[in-house]
């Protein structure tokens, strides 16, 4: 098995700011599941969900989290928020690395996200909408052996609480 660390969470909880900054720490290279999707299409993911709908857009990233998830040096993947709909990504995270769950209250999300165009899920009223879907995925990120809170927390007091969690220290001693 490759040494990743795969983040999981709720939009707007912090996935790519706080994967950037444990990449750092650990000296790994860093992807964004997203990303590599608008890279290897050509268009921005709201774009894709327009013309392709949400299921059209899961499939690409299904396709794309096999490919990342299959690379041969350690690294931090981020991902979106609704890589856990779909049982087969779930399957890939648990196989392919350690699965850490970021967490943030509803109110939370919506102050970090409230500006945000570039969220199809969120268009319309935003408070709304994330009170939705997180009721849609309730229980879908607790498969992660890491579950991280980020509400009122810097990115360094983040990733300070995931070096001290018990599993993640496993984790790093197994794959060292």
């Amino acid at each position: 098995m490759t040494t990743q660390i795969i983040l999981i969470g709720f939009m707007g909880t912090g996935k790519t700011t706080v994967g950037q900054a444990i990449a750092k720490r650990l000296g790994w290279k860093q992807v964004d599941v997203d990303h590599c999707i608008v890279e290897a299409t050509g268009k921005e993911i709201r774009d894709i969900f327009r013309e392709q709908g949400e299921e059209g857009f899961r499939a690409l990233e299904t396709k794309m989290l096999a490919q990342v998830l299959n690379g041969s040096i350690p690294q931090v993947v981020t991902t979106g928020g609704g890589v856990v709909t779909r049982k087969q990504n779930v399957e890939l995270i648990v196989r392919h690395g350690l699965a850490v769950a970021l967490r943030a209250t509803p109110e939370t999300i919506v102050a970090r996200l409230h500006a945000d165009a570039t969220r199809p899920l969120l268009a319309g009223d935003v408070e709304r909408n994330v009170r939705r879907i997180m009721q849609e995925r309730e229980g879908l990120y607790d498969f992660a052996p890491v579950q991280l809170v980020t509400d009122g927390k810097s990115v360094a007091q983040i990733v300070d609480e995931l070096w001290a969690h018990p599993a993640f220290r496993r984790f790093l001693t197994q794959n060292d």
